[in-house]
C-alpha cells in the first residue's frame, strides 16, 4: 500500500470539503482526466486538465442545495491507485427532495499528483474498475 498516495488523495478530499479549490488543484496533475459516471444526467463523461476538475466540481453544487460530503474512507490502495468511498447528501434544487448517496472513486496517482479521477455510483463498480472485485 502506498501511504503517500493515500495521503495525497486524503489531502485533496479534505481541501474539497473545506472549500479550498486551489489546494485541490495543486494536488492534481496538469493533464488530469476526470471521468463522470454514465448515470449522471446532463454531464460530460470526461473533463480534462485542471479546468476540467473545476468543471467537474461545478456539476454537483448546480444540482443540489445544502450539498455536503462526508470524509472518505479508503477501501484499497493497489499500486498507483487509491479507491475510496464517500457518502454525499443534499436537497435537489429542482425537486426539493433530500437525498443521500454513496459514491466511490478510483484515483490514479503518478509522480505525486492525481492523474486520473474516476467517479462511480457504487463501491462494486469502483472495485471492479480497480480490478479488486472477487
Amino acid at each position: 500500500m502506498s501511504e503517500e498516495n493515500v495521503e495525497i488523495v486524503g489531502s485533496a478530499f479534505a481541501a474539497f470539503i473545506r472549500g479550498d479549490t486551489d489546494a485541490v488543484l495543486q494536488l492534481c496533475a496538469e493533464d488530469i482526466v476526470t471521468t463522470q459516471p454514465p448515470e449522471l444526467p446532463g454531464a460530460s463523461r470526461h473533463q480534462y486538465g485542471r479546468s476540467g476538475v473545476l468543471e467537474a466540481f461545478a456539476i454537483w453544487p448546480e444540482q443540489w442545495d445544502e450539498y455536503r460530503i462526508e470524509p472518505p474512507r479508503v477501501i484499497a490502495d493497489p499500486g498507483d491507485r487509491v479507491v475510496v468511498a464517500s457518502r454525499t447528501a443534499g436537497r435537489g434544487k429542482q425537486s426539493g427532495v433530500e437525498v443521500e448517496m454513496e459514491f466511490a472513486f478510483v484515483f490514479t496517482v503518478r509522480e505525486g499528483k492525481i492523474a486520473e479521477w474516476q467517479i462511480f455510483v457504487s463501491e462494486d463498480q469502483a472495485l471492479e474498475a480497480a480490478r479488486l472485485s472477487e
